[in-house]
């Protein structure tokens, strides 16, 4: 599996079941039932959201990073743009490339280990097609 922000892969640290897609319709200001009930969409566009959960992930504070490894600043600095370019695997178009942007991101402090480093869990953040 692939899963590349801003040609960054994170696949390994997204968590088993950790990519849930979504397909958003945006409608037109003019959608919405008539007095007989039918509804009338008038879809404008289709916009797909991602909802990602990592697993836990190490901040590391005492103790120097491993060599080619991400820890948890890392991944919350590849979506802090205002927007940015997802390389994945889509249910419904195949392989894309697309931008994105994202916002409130939460995580949770777990323990912090005998070297000092902290251990950061239910890391989760949505990236929504622009």
């Amino acid at each position: 599996m692939y899963f590349e922000i801003n040609g960054t892969n994170i696949a390994k640290y997204v968590a088993v079941k950790g990519i849930k897609w979504t397909r958003n319709d945006i409608d037109s200001a003019k959608a919405g039932r008539n007095l007989a009930g039918t509804m009338n969409r008038g879809r404008v566009c289709t916009k797909v959201k991602l909802e990602i959960k990592l697993v836990p992930m190490k901040q590391y504070v005492s103790t120097v990073k491993p060599v080619g490894e991400l820890d948890v600043s890392d991944i919350i600095r590849l979506i802090y743009p205002e927007y940015v370019t997802v390389h994945y695997s889509d249910p419904l178009y195949g392989e894309r490339t697309v931008e994105f942007y994202s916002n409130n991101v939460p995580a949770t402090v777990c323990v912090e280990d005998s070297e000092g480093d902290l251990l950061w869990d239910e890391i989760s953040f949505p990236l929504v097609e622009r």
